[in-house]
């Protein structure tokens, strides 16, 4: 879909690579710009094999397939004056540097519109392009935070609870590759010309808060964490093997979920409103437990969805990788990479065609196309880059 738009990566970590490679599992031709010591997620364990090395951090190996690579030093002016010459080439320059920073790398709006006037410029940052938070730092803990998401997760009486793996950069990753295909669209019918799409990854977890920031704007009411005691229900809760959700959601009489738990007492006429079930919270959470304790998590959510009722389970990896409806929808794909090997990396995040995805390449080699693109893409000379890379700008 993407084929001829052609993209500079320049992304660190999680945000910006994450964002690129969006785009390059739709067919943008990727390059990633590194520093000459790698990005610095290759130093970021866990590792392939357990083995602490450049080429097996599993989260860079993950983040940045279907890329090239090439080092490049943007701190130094012959660096700034390569990084300028790619742009010329470049529909595509996504970043995600701290704002202040930019000037300096010549990655500043005037610098960069006068090398390519169409060039999308897609920057990441914890706050955003402006405002007084625009320079400071975080990490997705701290945005999680700021964003408002902690402060409705957990229970009432206890404190917020954090998400897991980084999500906010994932999250921040997404909004950055629709806004730039918007952009591109924009520029598409505006006469090729370019701009900055400014992303802040706390705003893009605000913006999911719809529910509890709407009741703020239209009520003056808080909502905060859920209720320490209530009914047990639409909570995780430990079964034979793990855990899984019962739902009282959907259709189906609450009588449903008694005859599929086997508990007879939860037919009782205390537990057969939603307000008695609340009421009756804690006992109901007992007799709740008694009917989980017969049942692997598994065969709960096949045996609950086939009577219509509306159960989950916590899946780990391994459940993942052996989940028959992700495998019928080829979810996972395997991927050769000539360090770290073979491994299954989550396919599509969205399905446009049958045809739309293929990982045409593992994630890259640090420098691995130095000599292929600064020769084709720069027109350098095998001196010119001899001398660049003796210099320790590439």
């Amino acid at each position: 879909m993407l084929s001829d738009i052609r993209v500079l990566d320049l992304g660190q970590d999680v945000s910006g690579p994450f964002c690129a490679r969006l785009l390059a599992d739709q067919g943008a031709d990727v390059i990633k710009i590194e520093p000459c010591d790698g990005d610095p997620a290759r130093r970021t364990g866990p590792f392939a094999g357990d083995e602490p090395h450049p080429e097996k951090s599993i989260r860079f190996l993950y983040l940045n397939t279907n890329k090239r690579s090439v080092t490049l030093d943007i701190s130094r002016p012959a660096g700034r004056s390569l990084l300028h010459s790619l742009a010329r080439w470049a529909d595509v320059l996504v970043e995600n540097f701290e704002p202040r920073l930019r000037s300096s790398l010549g990655l500043d709006d005037q610098s960069l519109m006068q090398v390519n006037p169409g060039l999308v410029v897609t920057s990441i940052s914890s706050f955003g392009s402006s405002g007084p938070y625009s320079d400071w730092k975080a990490t997705d803990l701290v945005t999680s935070a700021i964003s408002g998401l902690m402060y409705h997760s957990g229970d009432a009486d206890k404190e917020p609870l954090r998400s897991a793996l980084s999500q906010s950069l994932y999250v921040a990753g997404i909004n950055g590759a629709s806004a730039t295909l918007v952009a591109l669209y924009h520029r598409l019918m505006n006469g090729n010309v370019g701009g900055r799409v400014d992303v802040s990854v706390a705003e893009c977890m605000t913006a999911h808060l719809v529910q509890a920031s709407a009741s703020y704007a239209y009520t003056g009411g808080l909502r905060g964490r859920r209720p320490a005691h209530g009914a047990p229900l639409e909570e995780l809760m430990p079964c034979q093997d793990g855990h899984a959700v019962v739902s009282a959601q959907g259709s189906r009489p609450f009588s449903d979920v008694a005859d599929l738990l086997g508990i007879e007492e939860l037919k009782g006429p205390a537990f057969a409103t939603a307000e008695g079930r609340i009421m009756q919270g804690e006992a109901l959470e007992q007799l709740i437990l008694q009917g989980l304790a017969r049942w692997k998590k598994n065969d709960l959510f096949h045996a609950a969805n086939k009577k219509g009722l509306v159960f989950g389970m916590a899946q780990g990896p391994d459940d993942l990788y052996r989940c028959p409806h992700l495998s019928e929808r080829q979810f996972f794909e395997r991927v050769h990479h000539p360090v770290a090997g073979d491994a299954e990396y989550p396919c599509e995040l969205v399905r446009l065609s049958e045809e739309s995805f293929r990982t045409r390449r593992a994630a890259p080699l640090l420098g691995e196309h130095n000599s292929e693109v600064y020769q084709r893409v720069v027109g350098l000379s095998e001196d010119e880059i001899e001398q660049l890379r003796n210099s320790a700008v590439i």
